[in-house]
Order: C-alpha cells, then sequence, then structure tokens
C-alpha cells in the first residue's frame, strides 16, 4: 500500500495523526490502549473530534490533558533529549514503536543541536518536551508502525512566512530547526503568512523520507482528512492522507 500526503494547509504532529485517524478511525481504540499501557511516566490519552471548517469536513486530534494529582507535572518547561531518550527505551511499547518515536525525536534533536550549538544528549526540548508534543510524536510512531505502508510520497512543501513565538524568541519562518529537517525536500511559498509546517511536523516527514512529485499511477483507495487548530483564511488547514493501491 502507497500512502500519500498532500499539505494544503501544511504538517504538525496532531495533523498527521488526525489524518491518519480520520483514515483509519478503527485505529483509535488499539492506540489508546497500547498508550495507557505504555508506561511512559505520565497517562497519554488521546481522542479524536469531527471538525468542519465550513468548507471541508474532518477530524482533530487531541492529546488530552493528564491528571497531575500524583505529583507528575505534565508542563515541564523543558526536557532534555537524553531524559526522552530513556523514558522511551523504558517503556512499554513496542520495538517498533519504540524505534519509530526514538527515530524521530533524534532528527529533532541533531536539528536542534545544529541550530543552537549543542551537543545533541544536552538539547533541551521546550515546545517539544511539554506532554503533548511527546504523545503526538508517540502516536505518530504508533501509526506509521500500523500502517505499515509499501512507500510514502508527499506534496510539495508550503514554507510559510513571517515570525514565530518561541521559548527562544521570536524566529523568522520556517523555524530554523524545521528548515534544517527540510533541507533537499521542495518548497513552494504561496505569501500567506504563519506557521505551516512545525518542527515536528517536519521531523515526521524527514523520517518517512516520502518521495515528492506527481502522485502515483496507481488505485485511489481512501482519503483522511485531519485538521490543525489554526484557520487560513485562504484555505482549509487540512493535511489530507490517501492510500493508493497498485496496478
Amino acid at each position: 500500500m502507497h500512502y500519500r500526503l498532500d499539505l494544503i494547509g501544511g504538517l504538525a504532529g496532531d495533523m498527521f495523526s488526525a489524518a491518519m485517524l480520520d483514515l483509519h478511525p478503527e485505529w483509535l481504540t488499539p492506540l489508546r490502549d497500547d498508550l495507557a499501557a505504555a508506561d511512559l511516566g505520565v497517562p497519554i490519552t488521546v481522542a479524536t473530534h469531527p471538525h468542519s471548517d465550513d468548507v471541508l469536513t474532518g477530524t482533530r486530534f487531541e492529546i488530552v490533558e493528564p491528571d497531575a494529582t500524583d505529583g507528575t507535572d505534565p508542563h515541564h518547561h523543558h526536557r532534555h533529549w537524553r531524559d526522552i531518550r530513556k523514558m522511551l527505551d523504558t517503556s512499554s511499547l513496542s520495538e517498533a514503536v519504540r524505534t519509530h518515536a526514538i527515530g524521530i525525536f533524534e532528527l529533532l534533536a541533531d536539528a536542534e543541536a545544529s541550530v543552537h550549538g549543542k551537543d545533541v544528549d544536552d538539547v533541551a526540548f521546550h515546545e517539544v518536551g511539554n506532554w503533548d508534543s511527546i504523545g503526538d510524536i508517540v502516536s505518530a510512531a504508533w501509526m506509521i508502525d500500523r500502517a505499515s505502508a509499501d512507500s510514502w510520497s508527499c506534496s510539495s512543501i508550503p514554507a510559510g512566512n513571517g515570525r514565530v513565538a518561541s521559548a527562544h524568541g521570536s524566529l523568522p519562518l520556517p523555524a530554523p530547526a524545521t528548515a534544517l529537517l527540510l533541507r533537499g525536500c521542495p518548497l513552494h511559498d504561496d505569501g500567506v503568512e504563519g506557521e505551516r509546517v512545525t518542527p515536528t511536523g517536519a521531523a515526521i516527514l524527514r523520517y518517512l523520507a516520502p518521495s515528492f512529485g506527481a502522485r502515483p499511477t496507481a488505485t485511489l483507495d481512501q482519503i483522511g482528512t485531519g485538521f490543525g487548530t489554526k484557520r487560513f483564511a485562504e484555505f482549509s488547514n487540512i493535511a489530507r492522507v490517501s492510500t493508493y493501491i497498485p496496478h
């Protein structure tokens, strides 16, 4: 089976998972069960919601706020890559899901280390260290494993325009780590202001190593539409995932 990503609005971790679960809604229950049993320190609970922007319909994906009454804090200001890697290594996730999750995080850590001039083990994730972002990456890793795609392809990537606020201050778009992760990928500028691909979305793309260009010559099978949380006046903020069956 071939999986095709069309980045109409762009890509973030939650948009990838939303599109995959819109395509495969039957995956939600086993994903929840595996995350609940993963022993990641704080329980990760996920939910999907039907969504419409009055133009298109699809799905939104949410990491539900953990209960911190047991003394854990889901909102650490930052987590170091070495600590996240240890957490994943010692989790009860399947070996394949651990491998995918660590692979995505390693790409992010390498990019952040390069941008900030640090050793990779000393990289501290800020936005990506928040529990919802960890949940986004682990969920994406689970779905990559479940898909077992023969191949992936992707449309040209919207670069975004302007600046974005971060723990490091105001950054130009695409954000420096995102730009490093997208080296060698075809980008386009449609003139629309705002962040279109997040570092997490870029790391997922880099990990998938899709081909870029035309859609495959194959039979279109199913289509999933995942919404992001931002709204753009010019278009629906969606990522679309389609499956194709070779002739």
